[in-house]
Protein backbone atom coordinates (compact mmCIF):
# COMPACT_ATOMS: atom_id res chain seq x y z
CA UNK A 1 0.00 0.00 0.00
CA UNK A 2 1.70 3.56 -0.80
CA UNK A 3 1.10 6.62 0.91
CA UNK A 4 -1.52 9.26 -1.16
CA UNK A 5 -1.14 12.88 -1.11
CA UNK A 6 -3.85 15.45 -1.81
CA UNK A 7 -4.19 16.10 -5.83
CA UNK A 8 -1.15 13.65 -6.11
CA UNK A 9 0.97 16.40 -4.79
CA UNK A 10 3.44 16.21 -1.55
CA UNK A 11 2.71 19.26 0.81
CA UNK A 12 2.65 20.91 4.05
CA UNK A 13 -0.54 20.40 5.86
CA UNK A 14 -1.72 21.61 8.96
CA UNK A 15 -2.31 18.56 12.00
CA UNK A 16 -6.30 19.30 11.25
CA UNK A 17 -5.82 19.12 7.27
CA UNK A 18 -3.53 15.71 8.23
CA UNK A 19 -5.82 14.02 10.30
CA UNK A 20 -8.92 14.60 7.53
CA UNK A 21 -7.01 13.35 4.94
CA UNK A 22 -5.23 10.23 6.56
CA UNK A 23 -9.01 9.17 7.88
CA UNK A 24 -10.37 8.94 4.11
CA UNK A 25 -7.28 8.33 2.57
CA UNK A 26 -5.76 4.88 4.44
CA UNK A 27 -2.51 5.11 4.72
CA UNK A 28 -2.74 8.46 3.32
CA UNK A 29 0.30 10.44 3.85
CA UNK A 30 1.15 7.78 7.08
CA UNK A 31 4.64 5.75 6.76
CA UNK A 32 4.25 2.18 6.63
CA UNK A 33 6.95 -0.22 7.29
CA UNK A 34 7.95 -2.50 4.07
CA UNK A 35 8.30 -5.76 6.51
CA UNK A 36 5.45 -5.87 8.71
CA UNK A 37 2.90 -2.65 7.52
CA UNK A 38 2.71 -1.21 11.00
CA UNK A 39 3.01 2.54 10.90
CA UNK A 40 6.74 3.54 11.05
CA UNK A 41 6.26 6.51 13.36
CA UNK A 42 8.77 8.36 11.46
CA UNK A 43 8.14 10.16 7.72
CA UNK A 44 10.38 11.38 4.99
CA UNK A 45 12.99 13.52 7.12
CA UNK A 46 13.76 10.99 9.69
CA UNK A 47 13.00 8.13 7.85
CA UNK A 48 14.73 4.59 7.91
CA UNK A 49 15.26 2.78 4.90
CA UNK A 50 16.22 -0.90 4.01
CA UNK A 51 19.09 -1.42 1.43
CA UNK A 52 16.08 -1.30 -1.00
CA UNK A 53 15.33 2.07 -0.34
CA UNK A 54 11.95 0.87 1.78
CA UNK A 55 10.41 2.30 5.18
CA UNK A 56 11.35 0.49 7.75
CA UNK A 57 10.21 0.39 11.50
CA UNK A 58 12.60 0.35 14.56
CA UNK A 59 11.70 -3.39 15.40
CA UNK A 60 12.41 -4.24 11.47
CA UNK A 61 15.37 -1.99 11.28
CA UNK A 62 17.11 -3.67 14.50
CA UNK A 63 15.69 -7.08 12.97
CA UNK A 64 17.60 -7.00 9.57
CA UNK A 65 20.50 -4.98 10.48
CA UNK A 66 21.78 -8.33 12.81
Amino acid sequence: MTNTWPGGERKAMNQSEHERWNAANYPGTLQLCSVCSEPTGRCEEDEILSVDGEPLCEKCWVEVSE
